[in-house]
């Protein structure tokens, strides 16, 4: 498994930053199954508002944009690039009562759902599996429960 994980200049890296490369690996055997590469770019909340404008026209900063290149072709080593919003991922954090890092995995977790073809947006059946699918991962990953008596169910 291959992982890029760009932090943009501004951001103070936190000193479990490196952890990540383990979740997204993880993540993608789960997903995907073989040998697989993503990117996850972290940015601010002004600039994921810029790409969020420019890729879903909605002018507002959002926690993650996914770019699933799997969809196309299964086949793809490359399965596709996330944006995270550093600004959003703290805010929620604080609003979910966790860290950042715990937020930071379930943003990716969301992510790497949507790079597998699922999308929240498109059906209530559609929904519920991904939610299920990210429930699941996240209790593989040490993080039951976080869905349970929160905002995000």
């Amino acid at each position: 498994m291959t992982v890029e994980i760009q932090w943009e200049n501004d951001i103070q890296t936190p000193d479990w930053a490196t952890e990540l490369i383990t979740v997204m690996e993880f993540l993608l055997s789960k997903l995907f199954g073989k040998e697989r590469t993503v990117s996850v770019y972290i940015t601010n909340a002004v600039e994921m508002q810029k790409i969020n404008a420019e890729y879903r026209g909605k002018n507002s900063s959002t926690d993650v944009l996914s770019w699933s290149y799997y969809e196309q072709d299964q086949s793809s080593v490359y399965v596709g690039d996330l944006a995270v919003s550093w600004d959003d991922v703290c805010q929620q954090a604080d609003t979910n009562g966790w860290d950042s890092k715990t937020e930071m995995i379930r943003i990716l977790v969301h992510g790497c759902c949507h790079l597998s073809g699922l999308d929240h947006e498109k059906s209530k059946d559609e929904e519920l599996e991904m939610l299920a699918l990210e429930e699941q991962l996240l209790t593989q990953l040490g993080l039951p429960g976080l869905y349970v008596n929160s905002s995000l169910s």
